[in-house]
């Protein structure tokens, strides 16, 4: 099996612009194709032998309490590939993924397996939340595939699972996103981006840990779908060329105080807020929770993913810009604190242990377009960045 080597590097790069200044951004991990660290010969023998080799996208990023770094490769391209939760190790100069919890837990042959993990979080008990999306390239998911599991990784166990059903997750439409988590209150909140149907079935999806069970909110509304008529461009490049792309919930923060829920559509550049407490009781109608919902901002820029720290600052990508955002509820003020030209669809936004902010971008929409260069493209496709954020993250 060939081996692709990771790049650590350290570049920086200062951005002014409009009279607003950005900082500087960090690459600390770069790869232009992703290399897997695979032990089972079977795996590794379907993936070297797939015309997928080599060209798989990486997506969700976050640490845990000793710093390891995770990330997610949402099997979008096909079944080959070998893992689609990993963590990073050492290889050679480099990084290579190693298929995490287990090769096992990975392998899309196992049905109690995971098969699409996109959105993920790694909680102040260094408990995994795994948001399985279930769809492989696109198909449709079965029965127990679009699920939560959560993985104790001290204990290295599974300690919670829910498989949603149909009235939470619709096995053919429902494209679960991300996740953030409340253990204060035993609760999880996930969007689902609902991008199989045409019009889209997004909505927001709420999680009681204590009774392990879920229901759907705002479903295929105004606030959970794309905006009409939304098209943009990243670097001059339309997104998609084959046709506008449209997703609906996306990016999802909580606040530090853990009162309030954010969100924002992938196709849209309004931040949406809604009081936890009414997501939390069965009780408040539909119609009350469209009423109590508030639209914070209209941004710059259409943002793909989002956090928040214990002060109440949330913090968004910003496709369009190649930048990370800073929305102040307190102050009602926008910012940008970090720009760099290659940092190129900054997908997912990840706190390390020291409190420093981290970003991956992954030329998302090239991949999808196919036009991906794997062996010598002009800059690395993927990277993960150090910002200059510092702060307290709302979890701990």
């Amino acid at each position: 099996m060939r081996i692709k080597y990771a790049i650590a590097i350290a570049v920086a790069a200062t951005f002014h612009a409009s009279g607003a200044s950005a900082g500087e951004a960090e690459p600390v991990v770069r790869w232009n194709s992703l290399s897997y660290q695979v032990q089972n010969p079977e795996i590794a023998a379907r993936w070297s032998a797939s015309s997928l080799y080599g060209k798989a996208l990486v997506q969700g990023l976050k640490f845990d309490s000793a710093g390891e770094m995770y990330v997610t490769t949402a099997r979008w391209g096909g079944r080959e590939i070998p893992a689609t939760v990993s963590k990073l190790v050492k290889n050679g100069d480099g990084f290579a993924l190693q298929p995490f919890p287990s090769e096992d837990l990975n392998d899309v042959a196992n049905p109690e397996g995971l098969k699409a993990v996109l959105g993920f979080e790694i909680d102040e008990n260094d408990i995994m939340w795994l948001l399985d999306q279930g769809h492989i390239a696109g198909a449709e998911s079965g029965p127990k595939d679009e699920k939560l599991v959560l993985w104790d990784i001290k204990a290295n166990k599974e300690i919670q699972r829910l498989e949603f059903p149909a009235d939470v997750s619709d096995k053919k439409c429902s494209f679960l996103n991300d996740i953030v988590v409340d253990n204060d209150a035993g609760f999880a909140y996930i969007t689902d981006s609902g991008i199989f149907s045409d019009p889209l079935c997004g909505g927001l999806i709420v999680y009681d840990r204590n009774a392990n069970t879920a229901r759907r909110v705002l479903n295929a509304t105004r606030f959970t779908n794309d905006e009409p008529q939304f098209v943009f461009n990243i670097d001059g490049r339309q997104v998609l060329k084959n046709g506008k792309m449209r997703t609906g919930a996306d990016g999802i923060a909580l606040s530090g105080d853990k009162q309030t829920l954010y969100w924002t559509n992938l196709t849209g550049n309004t931040l949406y807020s809604l009081p936890t407490a009414l997501l939390r009781d069965p009780k408040v109608s539909e119609a009350e929770l469209q009423a109590a919902v508030r639209a914070e901002v209209a941004l710059p820029s259409n943002t793909d993913g989002l956090n928040a720290d214990k002060d109440g600052n949330v913090y968004l990508t910003a496709l369009q810009l190649n930048s990370v955002l800073k929305w102040e509820p307190a102050t009602r003020r926008l910012s940008r604190i970090a720009y760099h030209p290659e940092m190129v669809w900054p997908d997912t936004l990840a706190w390390a242990p020291d409190g420093t902010l981290h970003v991956i971008s992954n030329h998302l929409h090239v991949w999808v377009d196919q036009d991906m260069d794997f062996e010598k493209p002009p800059v690395p496709n993927f990277t993960i960045w150090r910002l200059p954020a510092k702060a307290k993250p709302y979890l701990n």
